[in-house]
Formats: C-alpha cells, structure tokens, sequence
C-alpha cells in the first residue's frame, strides 16, 4: 500500500512482506470526524515520525469522509506523518463498510493487516488522542513482546462475548473458565502482531469456508477477544506481556464532572500518554463537565481554551446530524439486503 490515499484489491490480493516497525491504525466513522482530527493534532505533537512506519485511517464514513475531510486530517499531522498516511475504505476491505457500522468497524481493524508491512500495529479508535510523549517502547518491549494487560471478566459486561468467541475457535469448559480469570482487553491502544492477524485471518477463512467479514458478521464475534483467543488457543500462546498501555477514558455512562475528573486524575497520577472522551460522553458532557475537559486539553497543549471551546460547540453542532446519517445509511443497506 502506497501514498496517501491507499485502497488496495479484494481480500485475495498478495501481501506485502513483513518488516520491522510499527503502523498505526484508526478507524473513523462521521460523527466521530472531529475526534480524528484532535488525534492527528496530538500525534504531530507528541509522536516521534521515525516510530511510525506507516498511519492509516480506515474510513468507515457511509459516503465516504471525501477530500476536505482528508486533507484536514493531513493537515493537522503535519508533513511527515502526512507523508505517512493513507485513508483506506472499510467497503475494501471485504466489510460492509459504513453499513453494519460498529461491526464492520472490528472486522475492519483485523483485515487491514493484509495490507500493512509493519511488524506489528497500534490500533486506535477516534476518540484515543495522546497528551504526552509516545514512542515506539511504549508498545512492544526489547523483548519484542506486545504491551498490554490482562482483567478477569466473571464480572464483566462482556463476559458472555467472551465465552461465545472462546467457543466458537474450540475451547471447552474448564479451559474458558481458567482464561476468564486473566484475558486481554478490549479498549484501545491494542497491539498485535501482523503475522499472527494474517494467519488468524486465514485460519478463520480455512475453517469457515466464508470470507472472513462475512463469517465475523455470521458468528457475532469481537474483534481483539477473536485475536487474543486465536492467539492463545490456536497460536503462539498469550499476545501480551502483562505490562498496561495506560489509556483512562471519559465513558457516556460517567459524562459529568465526577467521572471527567477521575479520568483526568487517573491520566496524571499514572502517567500516561493516552487520553479518550467518548463521543456520546462530549456530545452530553454539562457545562461544568466541559470545562474539566477543555482545560485539560489546554494544559496539554492541544489547544488553546478559545479553541477547546470552539471545538467542542461545532462537535457538538453537528454530532447529531452526523448520526443521523449514519443511521439511515445503515437502515438503507438493510432494506437492500433483504
């Protein structure tokens, strides 16, 4: 893949061989636009160019995100990371993509490791942006091994997906008992390898006899709990070393000051160089819940506060239409499908 504007062949296509370094992968859908700007301004700032071999956006906007929303992007990277950076359809890569939205979006992030050359791949949402300095230590270690954590999930919201995916790439009883204890999560930043994504990617497709967007839509899998199963179960055993990439979140379900304060508290007293607010967390946040996020932002450098304040009034603005469309393409392919 080459240049910025990369789409590449079907699934089929050959891919390139794998090299040292890291990519970089997000994926974006409209009402999140603004979210990927502020992320590109924060990698230009806080990223090293020489740890990113290669930056793609995976665009899984209905209609497209089109040439301004591109270039403002690019823009906002500066020139080197620019020059780094393809914007690739989700639709292109064997997933509906725009149509079935978060699940095209997962099956995405998976897929797009056929086309990348990098060793291994950061893979980021919209609403990840860093607020302090980032290299490529940060995510695999001397040893070569993936950063990132394991929870248990007996408790956990997820723990039901977790088990159906455990159980669709084989595991019994007793061995999704012992792995619910201690399994990597599904947040972002999430590292993998591109060689055990690829073979993953074929062993899925092997089995199945389905490409693999379709059988990831038939099997109602998740994404990074698909990988790190695969890993365990069927590759080279447990994808992560245990130590966390920190990455604290503003969640909708704790959109007021309260939960924006926690987060930010959580962010300075660990350290960490990664931040997230939720897109339906913004679009709710209360006066006094902004006000904790700009000024965080402005103590970041991100933006000045006029800015931080502009932002989140056009983010806001235009959330709710950028949702609506979304939804009725959505609503749309599934009335031609049927």
């Amino acid at each position: 893949m080459t240049g910025r504007h990369a789409g590449g062949g079907p699934d089929g296509a050959s891919m390139p061989a794998v090299e040292p370094g890291l990519a970089f992968v997000t994926v974006v859908f409209e009402p999140e636009l603004p979210l990927l700007r502020l992320q590109a301004r924060s990698f230009r700032q806080h990223l090293a160019p020489d740890d990113v071999a290669e930056l793609v956006v995976l665009d899984n906007c209905a209609g497209g995100m089109g040439r301004s929303a591109q270039r403002a992007v690019l823009d906002e990277l500066g020139e080197e990371l620019a020059a780094r950076t393809a914007f690739v359809r989700t639709s292109a890569l064997g997933v509906d993509g725009g149509t079935k939205g978060w699940r095209s979006q997962q099956a995405a992030k998976l897929l797009v490791a056929r086309r990348l050359r990098s060793e291994h791949i950061v893979i980021l949402d919209a609403k990840n942006h860093l607020i302090g300095a980032a290299s490529a230590a940060d995510f695999v270690g001397p040893d070569g091994r993936v950063h990132g954590a394991t929870h248990p999930y007996t408790e956990h919201p997820l723990r039901a997906d977790l088990e159906r995916t455990l159980r669709y790439l084989g595991a019994d009883d007793a061995r999704i008992a012992s792995l619910l204890e201690a399994f990597p999560p599904t947040t972002t930043p999430f590292v993998i390898r591109t060689q055990d994504a690829r073979r993953m990617l074929d062993d899925v497709e092997l089995t199945s006899g389905r490409p693999f967007g379709e059988e990831f839509e038939r099997a109602g899998l998740l994404e990074f709990f698909l990988y790190s199963g695969w890993c365990i179960l069927r590759g080279s055993g447990m994808p992560v070393d245990g130590e966390p990439i920190r990455a604290p979140l503003v969640w909708p379900r704790k959109a007021d000051e309260r939960g924006a304060a926690e987060a930010i508290r959580d962010a300075s007293d660990s350290g960490a160089a990664w931040f997230a607010v939720h897109r339906r967390a913004l679009a709710r946040a209360d006066g006094a819940t902004t006000d904790r996020i700009v000024a965080f932002w402005v103590e970041r450098g991100l933006m000045t506060a006029p800015e931080a304040r502009r932002f989140v009034r056009r983010f806001r603005l235009g959330y709710i239409p950028a949702v609506g469309r979304a939804r009725a393409a959505e609503r749309l392919s599934r009335l031609r499908s049927r």
